[in-house]
């Protein structure tokens, strides 16, 4: 099994939140408090629960989503290893502004406020990098409402397809993700997800089985996702 350390180097390798920060004060942040194990489907938080601690993903895949009053998912984002989650909690230290569910077994690495704050005077580099982190979250909530708004559901599938191939598609164009789970992340229901997927399945696009679905041409999901002509 491997040491702490090593374990501790694999996730700083990835993580955005640590980029040109001294690999003393990264190595004491994340060293602070145990890694959290969560199983698959448990719930590490939910929307309403009290903030105050930021994680980054070692290993695994976390769904952020909320319910709304009506009892309807709405998936905000899908975190992959090496990413962070709760960093608004964090800083505030309120109640969390959504729930966080573990797609498959997850490894993470709890920070809480108060070290992120001893190390943020220490390297104000860190600081930096979560405020990136935070616009670049905000013009995806912010792209996403227009989506929602605006976009036919072809569009905002395809577009969720190519971010999830991107952050977690295995090397044969595969993504491990059920009809339900795509359609909570798109914002629909998985009858009218399954009407496209077979629609685009015959066309040669996608193949689906059971828990995965295959790739087969990006370049046409490419263009569907930019609202070109499937043609």
């Amino acid at each position: 099994m491997p040491q702490p350390s090593t374990r501790i180097s694999s996730a700083l390798a990835i993580s955005r939140l640590f980029d040109g920060v001294d690999e003393g004060i990264k190595t004491a942040v994340l060293a602070a408090t145990p890694p959290v194990h969560v199983h698959r489907n448990a719930a590490l938080f939910e929307r309403g629960d009290k903030g105050g601690t930021l994680y980054v993903v070692q290993s695994g895949r976390i769904e952020i989503s909320l319910i709304t009053e009506l009892g309807r998912k709405i998936v905000l984002n899908q975190i992959p290893a090496g990413h962070c989650f709760g960093e608004i909690g964090m800083v505030d230290t309120l109640e969390r502004t959504a729930s966080a569910v573990a797609l498959e077994e997850s490894t993470l690495f709890p920070v809480s406020r108060a070290t992120f704050m001893d190390a943020v005077r220490r390297s104000p580099q860190l600081a930096i990098n979560l405020m990136d982190i935070l616009c670049e979250r905000l013009r995806w909530v912010s792209d996403s409402v227009e989506e929602y708004a605006l976009h036919a559901l072809d569009l905002r599938l395809a577009r969720r397809l190519l971010v999830l191939h991107k952050n977690f598609g295995d090397a044969d164009k595969s993504i491990r993700i059920t009809q339900n789970e795509l359609a909570d992340f798109a914002g629909a229901t998985r009858e009218s997800t399954n009407k496209i997927l077979m629609q685009w399945k015959a066309e040669g696009l996608v193949d689906v089985s059971r828990g995965r679905i295959f790739l087969a041409d990006l370049a046409k999901l490419d263009r569907i996702a930019h609202g070109e002509a499937r043609s």
